[in-house]
């Protein structure tokens, strides 16, 4: 994520990803490539939902905590771009910077409190509203009303996201900059381990996952299916048994609430764990073939080492006045709730939002197969939402087949293509300030070492401290989450909640993206286990096997 200001400079274009802007001005944008949110091309729909209504929910948020910046998100050559921007004239900014200063101020004592009270109930509401329309009973009118709702909604979601999120990402950054200015001879990781051990809801899938792969001791015919079967074969293998049905029976209570969920958080053409539970399988496996300990067990001992880390250093600060030990405190809690926060946002927004969206296109799907305009319910996907509301107005007719095959055919193509991080206006680097800050923080856009081939050496961010020697396992699609064997390295482009059960296989982490803010910062400091973020060149330059070392308090990586 970029933010665009003074003294611009065009960016050179490879000449593997030419671009043809739509509009003139996207190429004055300093656009970003966000792989940590989407590594992979996205479908066209995606494309235009998060384009439009997530987009405009976003400007709303950041308008509600009065910052004076919008985003601009754009699908280019099927990758995902976006852009911060000022949303008021240069001559304004100065003004409106104060008044930006003075609302985050006022919102980070209240943000976890308004999520618990205001906004998570309301977002509840939502859900229980799309898990109670029958969309297959609906007429073509009940159908494209409840799209209308489905997409006020879904903006209304996003909006809610930033609104909280800003502060929550915005507290712990400050926390870190208030205790390394507080206590001297301190690392970032020493503040990040005052804020660890918070209860989320990426932990609670985890440990439900966990227990429930303690059950399979219990039968000797499920233990030998989930060791010897694929993974996407496994439910109908334990079909075929009384103690695999009721085996099944388990994984659905497990589906039913943990389920509306995918590999991704933006792109809705990926398949929720509702609708193939194979990659679910696949973290099970990973926990039946394991350890068999108990992972909230060495969750408590960090919450009783968060503990002590707290009292210490309120010891070492003591001697301050009374305001700035007050501060300390606050801005400590606030960061804390900002930590969990960062996890429970993600499951009742960006994965469930995502969940009931896909659960709507996917009946217009189905009533354009029907017609023969698509050939299959998931090439839908392949269309615009304008395209997919009009066709519906026509009782679902047209012929959009030939479209489909191109789209697909585009996708293919621009996935064999490594897009470049940043196009259009590169304005220099941003204000400093609390939000630039922790949007850096999140995102990891400070510099990093280039990679030194001749010592295999790569360079990130500290993202969970401690050394570990494994085998890496490149995965970039949490679908060939099952190679993880138990004690290696994950190296990945990216991870998001759902992968979250990997943490408590995995020795250590390696990402291509993010900083020590981002989700698998966070987790992997739950888990305790050392890990390396924004390691750019990591997927790229560690094979399949290699074995490595994880630095995660340097925030490097060796291949040895």
């Amino acid at each position: 994520m970029a933010i665009h200001h003074p003294e611009p400079t065009p960016i050179p274009m490879p000449e593997n990803f030419p671009v043809s802007w739509e509009d003139p001005g996207d190429s004055h944008l300093p656009l970003m490539q966000d792989r940590q949110h989407a590594p992979n091309p996205i479908t066209p729909l995606t494309g235009w939902l998060v384009e439009g209504y997530g987009c405009d929910g976003i400007v709303a948020g950041f308008a509600a905590v009065k910052q004076p910046v919008k985003m601009l998100i754009r699908r280019i050559n099927t990758y995902y771009y976006n852009a911060i921007v000022p949303s008021v004239p240069p001559e304004k900014m100065e003004e409106a910077g104060h008044e930006a200063e003075a609302a985050l101020k006022a919102a980070i004592p209240t943000f976890a409190e308004r999520w618990d009270s205001e906004w998570l109930p309301e977002i509840r509401g939502y859900h229980e509203t799309w898990n109670a329309f029958d969309l297959t009973a609906a007429s073509t009118d009940e159908l494209l009303a409840h799209l209308d709702w489905s997409l006020d909604t879904f903006k209304r979601l996003w909006h809610i996201h930033f609104e909280v999120m800003l502060p929550a990402l915005v507290a712990p950054s400050m926390f870190l900059d208030l205790y390394t200015d507080l206590i001297e001879g301190t690392e970032q990781m020493d503040a990040y381990k005052l804020m660890q051990g918070i209860d989320n809801n990426s932990l609670r899938s985890g440990d439900d996952l966990w227990a429930l792969s303690q059950t399979v001791s219990n039968s000797e015919t499920t233990k030998e299916i989930l060791a010897n079967t694929p993974s996407s074969q496994v439910m109908a293998a334990l079909e075929r048994s009384d103690e695999g049905k009721k085996f099944i029976e388990k994984i659905n209570a497990y589906l039913e609430k943990w389920g509306n969920r995918s590999d991704t958080v933006i792109e809705m053409g990926d398949p929720s764990w509702v609708e193939d539970p194979s990659i679910m399988i696949d973290n099970l496996k990973a926990y039946v073939g394991g350890s068999s300990d108990n992972p909230r067990d060495k969750w408590v001992e960090l919450v009783t080492e968060r503990e002590r880390l707290v009292s210490a250093a309120q010891e070492k600060i003591a001697g301050y006045p009374e305001p700035v030990k007050g501060q300390f405190n606050g801005i400590l809690a606030a960061g804390q709730a900002g930590q969990r926060i960062n996890e429970d946002h993600n499951w009742w927004i960006d994965q469930q939002g995502n969940h009931q969206m896909r659960q709507v296109f996917l009946e217009f799907g189905n009533r354009l197969v029907a017609t023969g305009a698509i050939s299959t319910r998931d090439d839908v996907f392949m269309l615009s939402g304008d395209e997919i509301i009009e066709s519906a107005k026509q009782e679902f007719g047209g012929d959009h087949r030939a479209t489909v095959i191109e789209r697909q055919t585009e996708m293919e193509k621009w996935a064999k293509v490594s897009p470049p991080t940043f196009i259009g206006t590169d304005y220099g680097p941003p204000p400093d300030n609390p939000v630039t800050r922790a949007i850096s923080r999140f995102f990891g856009l400070q510099p990093v070492a280039d990679p030194d081939v001749q010592s295999g050496t790569i360079t990130g961010f500290p993202g969970s401290a401690g050394k570990v020697t494994g085998t890496a396992r490149v995965i970039i699609q949490l679908s060939d989450a099952g190679k993880l064997n138990p004690g290696d390295i994950l190296v990945t482009a990216t991870t998001s909640p759902p992968w979250t059960p990997l943490f408590a296989t995995a020795g250590g982490v390696v990402t291509d993206t993010g900083g020590a803010l981002s989700h698998c910062a966070i987790v992997a400091r739950e888990y305790e286990i050392p890990a390396v973020v924004g390691a750019r060149a990591a997927t790229g330059m560690i094979k399949d096997g290699d074995q490595i070392e994880v630095d995660g308090d340097s925030g490097s990586v060796r291949i040895l």
